[in-house]
């Protein structure tokens, strides 16, 4: 369905009316990858995932499927991360509220697989697809997955911090221990370097003191879509959100502009330098 005409209770928690409608559009899911073609951030998230989820397709092919490992990405998108990881020998839990996004990923996977001509078996076990709220995900089970990913600010796009402390919580109970999870999200204080930077700082701020928003919150239109909400972080207020939910180990590269190398660690003078982080924790 497209837009809500409804009520907000027709809406699911933590997504607003315009995100709701992002979900739903096909011209998101169609046109994802060639929008994203050339975009630095996707070398720098394939980099950081060699080095914590390393190449098992010779170890694994002498293995059943049941024994592979399996990642779960949370708004997993049309499988743009995940189907590498696939052929690097894991197995892959595809998670996303939007079913034009999960479509597109099973399309995808037939295309490039030739899904005609695989046996059932990997059909069945190689990957599955839920579509679901990330912040509603009670009915998965503890230790199911053994790694998890969120890349791309899935994270920021749930609104309100208490529903992004829910699916923090959800990605630590049902990653088992000792297992990776590799997240990305945006620095707030980079948007200081925008024109209007500054009045935008000093307006968000006097909105939060007001209690109609939470500083980092802030609006744009995106892809056609008016009014997409997304929250961008302080690096102290991702690491107690992570702390919180259960994480203990952390380790951070910054995201640069325009640069496709990850930068390792938090440089000097990182909160106005890095447009984002990817943290790996366990």
């Amino acid at each position: 369905s497209g837009r809500s005409n409804g009520a907000n209770w027709q809406i699911p928690r933590g997504v607003t009316a315009s995100n709701w409608e992002y979900a739903q559009a096909n011209h998101i899911s169609t046109g994802y990858d060639k929008f994203l073609s050339g975009d630095p951030l996707t070398m720098v998230d394939r980099q950081i995932l060699n080095r914590y989820l390393p190449d098992l397709k010779f170890e694994t092919e002498k293995k059943s499927n049941s024994n592979r490992p399996i990642i779960a990405d949370f708004g997993c998108g049309n499988g743009r991360t995940l189907i590498p990881l696939l052929d690097r020998g894991y197995r892959g839990v595809g998670i996303d509220l939007s079913i034009p996004m999960l479509s597109a990923f099973q399309k995808k996977i037939g295309i490039e697989r030739n899904i005609a001509e695989l046996s059932s078996d990997r059909r069945e076990n190689g990957c599955f697809w839920i579509q679901a709220n990330l912040v509603e995900l009670q009915g998965i089970a503890d230790g199911a997955f053994d790694h998890g990913l969120s890349l791309f600010s899935t994270l920021g796009m749930i609104r309100g911090h208490e529903n992004r402390q829910l699916f923090l919580r959800h990605a630590r109970r049902t990653i088992k221990p000792g297992g990776w999870f590799i997240l990305h999200a945006h620095n707030v204080w980079y948007q200081l370097r925008h024109p209007g930077g500054l009045r935008w700082a000093l307006g968000n701020s006097l909105r939060a003191m007001r209690g109609k928003s939470e500083f980092g919150d802030r609006e744009s239109n995106y892809r056609g879509i008016n009014k997409m909400f997304i929250h961008s972080f302080r690096r102290r207020e991702l690491a107690k959100a992570l702390s919180l939910a259960g994480f203990h180990e952390f380790d951070w590269f910054g995201v640069s502009p325009h640069q496709e190398q990850p930068v390792d660690g938090l440089p000097l003078g990182h909160p106005l330098r890095l447009v984002g982080w990817v943290v790996a924790c366990r």
